[in-house]
């Protein structure tokens, strides 16, 4: 009748003798001795361990008094469903899921007109060409064909549509088609009225409206039709199925509002609209739903406030109101949700206010999550009555304030996430105390004080009152406090937590020395940062670290005065900083061979290192190398192109030309080798790196002309390509990226007239193009096209003609220099209306201008580190009879600079409204008439110039001969 191969003999160990009622999984009539029920499921007792074949013998039909036959979970080998068990004219149940059946189910199976229950799912590869044997099980309640392949059934609602008795049916991931669906016959001759549970999850390709004729199903009690391409608007008619328990719409592309009407489905338990695009806000009928235990409206651009009215609620488990795009503050009345065990309205929300003192009475609440929300206000102190709490994550709000000392009484808490707050003061000494406590992330606060008490507590979890080891402590695996005020000492305890995977302790102002103490029980360390702090490392020269990591962070640390020889057992690196570590003398050799991952990310600079740089580097796939202020010599080394995100080799000695290999580095957002001795031209590949933002080749011995076939697709941000011996015009291409902020092409050879393209730059900041042979007339649409110009700097050009008014309309501009230029006429009255010269106080933000580059790194805490690389704008300004560089007060300077030019007329009143100038030079000009008397108002000057400039002038003190 049946065999198996099973290895498992339990099953057949009974099946011994005559009498086969004793057997195992077989039942009889107990008056006629009647086989009646054969139940010969076989799950697997190890899910590793497969089934073995198992074949279905046609003696089976003998059994005439068989009612119910299950040979679910057992392996028949793809061989198809055997025509005789439609014979089986008594069977009301017959369960084959999971079976490992194939081919077409066999038709005969309509015969089995009493039959009541059919389940064929999970049989990967059985389908059907057609449903017309339904038609012939009249009694049946319960069909499940979910997993079937019923692609080629073209009318397979018509066909079901024939069972008047069906309670349940379960289609999903049936690869159902839309045809049929919409018929209007349904609406008038709905035959299977009774139906309680209706599954058609996973169909993707219904792609489909909500057929009316579903909401005529007034019996349901549950409905899942999620993942079905189901679009449009929610009917208002959904109100009718008043007897659903649950309804999952999830994972659609329906739209619109939620109708008001779902709040008539007073039964409701488990409501998920979520992954839709579900828009206006959470109708208030829905917080009539008091038996609903479950809602998730997740990733929907649902808007507006959440509800006063949601603590009506009170049997609420789970709450997701998660990317979307909800705001106001949480309500006093969620403090009614007391059964609420998770609730998260993280990502794109516009969550603010505080959170209310009634989050206390969730005692049962595990998880809370109000990640990137506008949350602000310090953290109630009844948050200490959460002792259910495993997850708060809250990074990225506004919280401000101490965090509650109530914190520490968090005992259940094993990940606690309030990164990028505002949060001060110091750690509760209870922290130390939460000893389950995987994961710590304080990263971006303002929290001051040391670690010590932190640390302590926190490494004694691990150990019994009898110092034996504790079972009950999975132990600390992430510790994130960077970028806080932390001061104090790194203590030795730290090297107590074994379970240490992540350790970021970078930008604060810890200071000390780390010793091997410090790193003892390391052994799990994947990812160390030590960064921006004033620490000293201070190991054996032969120190064998306990810890293999993919990241190590030292920026700034002390760690020299000679390259580590310790780095060379950190054999799995991927990243690694040691910028500005005080290392002197050559890399060694050793160092190159170290790593073969996939990725890397390498900064050495600001060091003292020396010599030449390997030939080849073409082995390590650099998402990011930084060598720059060195004292590296020779020709740039070779590297493998693909994964360049950024290159920064500024402030060496490096010769040559640029290698050609770049061409293909086609993500590379970040080119620089500024300060060098590299020559040659610009190579015309350059054009058609299309990611790149930052292109500073500045002081350096390049020479030609520039290409002409830059692309307007570029991302180019910042241009340096000053102290060069570039000749030629400038290409209008160049000058046309509209993301441009900062152009510097001062000291070269250029010439010929400025490029009408220029006018699209309409987000320059910075305009340096002095010192070479441009000519022409300065153009009247500066002032309109480029507003955003703070630096215009035009000197030591052959420009000629007047000085256009429109330059005043450039409201920002703090420094305006047009010296040793053929300018003539006089100076605009309007130049009194520079905004940013009259206020005596200025922004300090654009002379440092950053780069935003998402770095990829598998080996990094984020996987995508996002990284900012500063420039750092640098500017000759001509002050008390000398030219001076500035940069970092650059953003506070205002200076005007006239001189050596052919201007004329009286000097404008207007002029002297600049109360916040500091440098104006008008030298070497051709004024006449008085110099205005109001210019001793003008406090803020440091340097005023006249020199050989005709003045007639009844205060002589004022014009300085």
């Amino acid at each position: 009748m049946w065999s198996s191969n099973s290895n498992n003999k339990s099953f057949l160990s009974s099946w011994t003798g005559h009498d086969c009622c004793h057997w195992r999984g077989v039942s009889c009539n107990h008056e006629t001795g009647h086989v009646t029920k054969l139940d010969l499921q076989c799950p697997s007792d190890d899910p590793l361990d497969p089934i073995p074949p198992s074949k279905l013998n046609s003696s089976l039909v003998q059994l005439h008094h068989l009612k119910h036959l299950d040979l679910s979970m057992n392996n028949f080998d793809e061989s198809p469903i055997p025509d005789f068990i439609g014979s089986l004219a008594n069977l009301k149940y017959l369960n084959l899921s999971n079976a490992g059946f194939r081919g077409i189910i066999p038709h005969t199976l309509g015969k089995l007109s009493r039959l009541r229950y059919l389940d064929l799912s999970s049989n990967d590869r059985l389908q059907a060409n057609n449903l017309h044997w339904l038609s012939g099980m009249t009694s049946l309640h319960h069909l499940d064909l979910s997993g079937v392949n019923l692609s080629n059934v073209s009318h397979w609602l018509h066909d079901i549509n024939m069972l008047p008795s069906l309670l349940v049916l379960k289609l999903s991931y049936a690869q159902l088609q839309a045809g049929g669906i919409h018929d209007t016959t349904l609406l008038h001759h709905l035959n299977f009225t009774s139906l309680r549970v209706l599954d058609l999850f996973g169909n993707y390709d219904l792609n489909i409206t909500l057929p009316q004729w579903l909401f005529n199903l007034t019996s349901l009690v549950y409905l899942d039709l999620s993942n079905c391409a189901l679009h449009g608007k929610l009917p208002v008619t959904i109100g009718n199925l008043s007897s659903l328990r649950f309804l999952s719409l999830s994972y659609n592309s329906f739209d619109g509002m939620i109708p008001e009407s779902l709040g008539n489905l007073g039964s409701l338990e488990r409501l998920y609209l979520s992954k839709n695009t579900l828009n206006g806000s959470i109708p208030e009928s829905l917080c009539n739903l008091t038996n609903l235990v479950y809602f998730d409206l997740s990733s929907n651009q649902v808007q507006g406030r959440i509800p006063t009215s949601i603590g009506n609620l009170r049997n609420l488990q789970y709450l997701d109101l998660s990317r979307n795009t909800i705001s106001g503050g949480i309500p006093e009345s969620f403090g009614n949700l007391t059964l609420l065990q998770y609730f998260s309205a993280s990502g794109g929300n516009n969550l603010n206010g505080k959170l209310p003192e009634t989050i206390g009475n969730l005692v049962h609440l595990r998880v809370l999550d109000l990640s990137k929300n506008m949350m602000h206000g310090k953290l109630p102190e009844s948050f200490g009555n959460l002792r259910q709490l495993q997850q708060f994550r809250m990074p990225g709000n506004g919280i401000t304030g101490k965090l509650p000392e109530s914190a520490g009484k968090l005992s259940s808490l094993w990940e606690l996430d309030l990164s990028k707050n505002n949060i001060n003061g110091t750690l509760p000494k209870g922290m130390g105390n939460l000893c389950k406590l995987q994961t710590l992330d304080f990263t971006s606060n303002s929290i001051s004080g040391g670690i010590d008490d932190l640390i302590d507590g926190l490494s004694k979890c691990r150990e019994n009152k009898d110092g034996s080891a504790s079972e009950s402590s999975e132990g600390l695996k992430t510790l994130r406090l960077g970028n806080n005020k932390l001061n104090g000492t790194v203590p030795e305890k730290i090297g107590q937590l074994s379970k240490l995977s992540v350790l970021h302790l970078s930008s604060n102002s810890l200071m000390g020395v780390l010793t091997e103490s410090h790193f003892a029980n390391l052994t799990n360390l994947a990812y160390l940062d030590f960064s921006y702090n004033s620490l000293q490392l201070n190991v054996s020269e032969n120190w064998k670290p306990p810890f293999n990591c993919k990241t190590i962070r030292m920026c700034s640390c002390r760690v020299g005065p000679t390259f580590p020889t310790w780095v060379k057992t950190q054999t799995q690196l991927g990243d690694l900083c040691l910028s500005d570590a005080g290392i002197s003398g050559n890399i060694p050799a050793w160092f190159w061979n170290l790593s073969s991952t996939p990725q890397y990310l390498l900064n050495l600079s600001n060091n003292n290192l020396e010599g030449r740089l390997p030939t080849s580097l073409k082995n390590y796939f650099f998402s990011l190398i930084d060598m720059s202020s060195n004292k590296f010599e020779g020709p740039l080394p070779e590297l493998d192109p693909i994964a360049l995100f950024v290159i920064d080799l500024t402030s060496n000695s490096f010769t040559g030309s640029i290698p050609s290999y770049f061409a293909d580095a086609t993500y590379i957002q970040v080119f620089s080798l500024a300060d060098n001795h590299v020559n040659g031209s610009i190579p015309s590949f350059f054009c058609n790196l299309t990611t790149l933002r930052l292109f500073d080749v500045s002081n350096n011995d390049m020479s030609g002309e520039l290409p002409t076939c830059w692309n307007l697709a570029s991302a180019l941000e910042i241009i340096d390509l000053s102290d060069n011996n570039f000749t030629g015009k400038i290409p209008g291409g160049l000058m046309s990226f509209t993301n441009l902020r900062s152009l510097h092409l001062r000291n070269n050879g250029f010439s010929g007239d400025l490029p009408l393209s220029l006018k699209m730059a309409n987000k320059l900041v910075t305009l340096d193009i002095g010192e070479n042979k441009l000519s022409g007339s300065i153009p009247t649409w500066f002032g309109e096209s480029l507003s955003s110009l703070i630096v215009l700097r035009l000197r030591s050009n052959l420009f000629q003609g007047i000085i256009p008014e429109q330059l005043s309309r450039l409201s920002s501009l703090q420094i305006l220099d047009l010296a040793h230029n053929n300018l003539s006429g006089c100076i605009p009255h309007s130049f009194g209306d520079f905004k940013a010269m009259v206020v005596t106080n200025h922004n300090e933000w654009w002379s440092l201008l950053s780069i935003f580059s998402e770095v990829f790194s598998p080996y990094s805490v984020w996987g995508s580190v996002p990284d900012s690389f500063a420039y750092s704008e640098s500017l000759l300004i001509s002050a008390k009879g000398l030219q001076m560089e500035y940069s970092k007060i650059l953003s506070l300077v205002t200076s005007m600079d006239l001189s050596n030019n052919k201007l004329s007329c009286e000097l404008p009143e207007e002029l002297t409204k600049l109360h916040g100038l500091h440098f104006l030079n008008l030298s070497h000009n051709l004024f006449n008439g008085k110099i205005p008397q109001s210019i001793n108002d003008m406090e803020q000057l440091e340097s005023l110039d006249f020199q050989r400039t005709i003045c007639l002038v009844p205060f002589l003190q004022a014009c300085l001969l």
